[in-house]
């Protein structure tokens, strides 16, 4: 399984981004040929650029054809993985600059036995590889 950073998924549905054409192949194979998951912060993140990026009803539809996808894994944020994110925060803020959502990524990767994340982040891909997590950046 997959999990796919929101800075990803701007990427790919924003067609304007220089970002764009790099990560289409990526994100389609990864889409068509295995299992993909995000949380749901990653999703209201994505639907925040989103909003702010095209009119109302563009972006819920775009969105719900996302949150539909039968190959899409999302993850609910619930108050196991809320506390196993604070936990991964008061580790990992001081020494990697580990921000909350970054957080809630880790946790979710771990909690379910995540073994790829795709993500341009390049701080939270460096902290990602030292917990054993392998990185994709379709970007570069």
């Amino acid at each position: 399984m997959i999990f796919i950073d929101a800075n990803i998924w701007c990427y790919y549905i924003d067609a304007r981004l220089p970002e764009h054409h790099r990560v289409v192949p990526s994100v389609r194979k990864a889409l068509t040929e295995d299992s993909v998951a995000i949380n749901t912060v990653v999703a209201m993140e994505l639907a925040h650029y989103l909003s702010r990026n095209m009119d109302g009803a563009a972006m819920r539809e775009t969105m719900r054809a996302l949150l539909n996808l039968g190959t899409l894994k999302i993850i609910d944020f619930d108050k196991r993985l809320l506390n196993e994110s604070i936990g991964h925060l008061s580790v990992y803020s001081g020494s990697h600059g580990l921000g909350g959502r970054d957080a809630t990524i880790i946790a979710s990767i771990l909690g379910h036995g995540i073994g790829v994340l795709y993500t341009h982040d390049r701080g939270l891909a460096s902290l990602c590889q030292e917990l054993g997590i392998t990185i994709h950046d379709p970007v570069l």
